[in-house]
């Protein structure tokens, strides 16, 4: 007789850890006889299959009825018939897509159950049920369609790793107690209750904690005046301010570089200065900033934009033509050039100026090298101080005269020990009081610019002084019209100026530069003086004069101002280039100073220059020549660049 057999099947909906952290689907089921041996005259009710082998398929689908998770065990049904098996756990089939760890449980699952009671490969299909949500809610991949309510703390243990693919919206406090990584841009957009500067919890970003505050990091090696550390931009999106690299990057840009620019480069046609044709007024050249040497690395704007680099510049292209005049005498001596007279000293007077050049631009790079920092960049242009005010009730505002009286301030004080201005926005504030005392203080401009309240017309370079009312209001008296009792009133020298109708103007004036203001008046008094001595001894031949330096004035010594050596003069002392018994000598010990400086320098060499040092050793025709005509062409391109550059 055919016997039927039946399988009653139980998914247990909880999650088995089994070896090696493999997480799986407890499923238990009894496989019942329904139809056993028939005995006459006796009932035999349904008997267990104990200890029957047998495989069992499983088969996870998704909605669309895809197999995303296949595999097959094989098992034994203990003394009561009973299977016990861990979905997961078994030898996954070619039709699964992959593990069971990689199974997404986004959307409906249907479970498949299919045996084979010879345990070989004839599978017949026994269940199919839908999965709910109940077995898989807590597997590593939680998946959330719509919203997902947590009533309790969301917790990722055993170093594991919680992966955020869309947004994550956190509507409280989230508290990280390990580092945290963001590898893509930080907003904080943050409304705070407070706008009081003094207040701790006024500021949407607070970093505390430790004896240090916050560090920032730039991709560049050598962050340049391009590379900024931290920028300020108003709610208009307008960059008001920031905190750039202030380092050249000497890596990158060498003589050997620049070199390469006023020897190597070829002008085209297009780069050469057209001449304008008679009658025609000469164009503006249009200059392509782009437009320059390619063999340089990068184009030149890229190098030349800032004053390092641009000094630098200028500083090559001064030794490279001191370094042609040279050869130039060089030239004229050792093969006569007709109309040109040059001796052995107009060779020695060149080199020796190529070596002055060589040491000031090795002395450029190696400041530059050891001073690195940053650089402030803002639109406030004066340094303040906060100054007490003579009433802690007057009313101050940007642009108004005050008077300073022992470091105590008032626009009331006529008189006072100096007079300065009210800052407007200072890049640098000193001297900042206690928060519950900034009434009592104002913020006073000591060098810069600053705009200043002015009566009437005004003229750029005139002075600007206290109207003299008490009324914080400035005048402009133009340099010829001051009086010797306006110079301690100066309160700056205007540069901008008006011509309007306006009861006053803001004038954009430059304050704390004019320490040398009465100059002229000390001289003209210094040339009446002259010239009373002069007279009183005309009138008795025993006094003896005393004059004082003044223009155009001879007085004793003949010095008008006091003068150091020339840096020539200094080098050559120091050296011992003046104590040579010639030229020639001269010569070789402006030669040894320069191999002795190549020795150990580290930014410039002068046997970087090219044919320098085989002139130097061999003073031939053919090497002067060799080395003319590549520092002629040179000169040029120099030319061709200072155009540019201008």
């Amino acid at each position: 007789m055919k016997k039927i057999y039946c399988i009653i099947g139980c998914l247990l909906l909880n999650i088995s850890i089994v070896s090696a952290q493999t997480e799986g689907i407890t499923y238990q089921a009894v496989l019942v006889d329904n139809n056993p041996d028939e005995i006459p005259g006796i009932d035999v009710p349904s008997n267990n299959l104990p200890n029957k082998e047998l495989s069992v398929q499983f088969t996870i689908l998704d909605e669309f009825g895809t197999i995303e998770y296949q595999e097959t065990q094989d098992t034994t049904t203990d003394d009561y018939g009973t299977i016990n098996l861990t979905i997961g756990n078994g030898q996954t089939t070619g039709e699964s897509l992959g593990g069971f760890n990689e199974i997404n449980w986004d959307g409906p699952k249907v479970l498949n159950v299919a045996i084979d009671l010879s345990a070989g490969s004839n599978y017949e299909p026994f269940s199919s049920q839908s999965l709910t949500y109940v077995p898989y809610v807590r597997h590593r991949n939680l998946i959330a369609d719509g919203f997902t309510d947590l009533n309790g703390d969301f917790s990722v243990n055993n170093e594991s790793l919680a992966t955020f693919t869309g947004d994550v919206d956190i509507n409280q406090t989230l508290d990280v107690e390990s580092f945290a990584n963001f590898k893509d841009r930080v907003t904080i957009d943050a409304t705070m209750a407070s706008t009081d500067q003094s207040d701790i919890n006024a500021y949407p970003f607070l970093v505390s904690g430790s004896s240090h505050g916050m560090a920032i990091k730039l991709n560049e090696n050598i962050p340049g005046r391009k590379d900024n550390f931290m920028s300020f931009w108003n709610n208009q999106d307008e960059p008001i301010g920031r905190i750039e690299g202030f380092q050249p990057n000497q890596a990158l840009l060498d003589f050997a570089s620049i070199s390469s620019i006023l020897f190597d480069f070829e002008p085209t046609e297009d780069d050469e200065p057209q001449e304008p044709e008679d009658g025609e007024e000469p164009e503006e050249e249009e200059i392509d900033r782009n437009d320059y040497p390619t063999d340089f690395p990068d184009a030149l704007d890229t190098y030349f934009n800032n004053d390092y680099t641009l000094d630098y510049l200028m500083y090559s292209m001064d030794i490279v033509l001191a370094t042609f005049d040279f050869f130039w005498d060089a030239a004229c001596y050792i093969t006569w050039v007709p109309g040109v007279d040059a001796d052995i000293d107009d060779c020695v007077t060149a080199i020796f100026d190529v070596f002055i050049q060589g040491t000031q631009l090795a002395l450029y790079l190696g400041y530059n090298e050891y001073n690195k920092g940053v650089a402030f960049e803002s639109g406030g242009a004066d340094y303040a101080e906060w100054l007490m005010k003579y009433d802690a009730n007057e009313i101050l505002h940007f642009g108004d005269i005050v008077g300073v009286r022992a470091g105590v301030i008032s626009k009331r004080f006529i008189t006072a020990d100096h007079y300065m201005v009210v800052s407007k926005n200072p890049i640098v504030s000193g001297a900042m009081p206690k928060e519950d005392e900034m009434d009592n203080f104002k913020q006073i401009a000591f060098l810069g610019q600053v705009p200043v309240k002015v009566i009437g017309e005004v003229n750029k370079g005139d002075y600007i002084l206290p109207s003299g009312n008490g009324d914080g209001m400035a005048i402009a008296v133009a340099p010829g019209k001051m009086k010797v009792n306006d110079y301690n009133r100066i309160i700056g020298v205007s540069w901008s100026e008006y011509h309007g109708n306006e009861l006053f103007s803001y004038i954009n004036t430059a304050v704390g530069i004019n320490s040398n203001d009465l100059t002229q008046q000390v001289t003209a008094m210094q040339a009446v003086m002259n010239q009373m001595q002069t007279v009183l001894s005309q009138l008795s031949p025993n006094y003896e004069p005393s004059y004082f330096d003044a223009p155009n004035v001879s007085i004793s010594h003949g010095n008008q101002m006091t003068t150091s050596q020339p840096l020539s003069e200094v080098i050559m002392e120091q050296y011992g280039i003046n104590e040579a018994t010639n030229s020639k000598e001269a010569l070789l010990k402006i030669n040894d100073l320069m191999e002795s400086h190549d020795a150990n320098s580290k930014w410039f060499k002068f046997s970087d220059l090219p044919y320098l040092n085989e002139v130097m050793t061999n003073p031939s025709q053919e090497n002067i020549e060799r080395a003319r005509q590549a520092y002629s062409k040179a000169q040029k391109n120099i030319e061709l660049i200072t155009q540019r550059l201008n």
